[in-house]
């Protein structure tokens, strides 16, 4: 099951990851919160690993918002879109974000019995 932006955010929050009070566009917000946990699905990072508290997945998901929200400074854009690549990229690339944490324990055992 792909979690929902708001398992992670709440409305108050996703405002002020681009620094508004005003909840007029919660709507696009959340838009981007749920197609920054898609392309880092797609990517390979297991959706059991995406949720609240995880400060790595919660910064991720902050800059693809930053980086595709209207801001009219470019470079602002540009670079929350780099940070958001590289962590995704990162994190595709761990086995702490692509296995499922039941397929974690089995290779444990698996290693100290064998």
């Amino acid at each position: 099951m792909t979690p929902d932006i708001n398992t992670i955010f709440k409305d108050d929050e996703l405002r002020k990851i681009v620094g508004l009070t005003i909840d007029e566009f919660d709507d696009e917000l959340k838009r981007l919160g749920n197609a920054a946990i898609k392309k880092l699905i797609l990517s390979g990072v297991n959706s059991s690993k995406i949720k609240a508290k995880d400060s790595y997945i919660e910064q991720t998901i902050s800059a693809y918002i930053r980086g595709n929200y209207r801001y009219t400074d470019k470079d602002i854009a540009q670079e929350n879109r780099l940070i958001f690549e590289e962590n995704k990229n990162f994190m595709s690339s761990l086995s702490e974000y692509t296995t499922d944490s039941a397929d974690t324990v089995e290779e444990t055992e698996v290693e100290t019995n064998g």
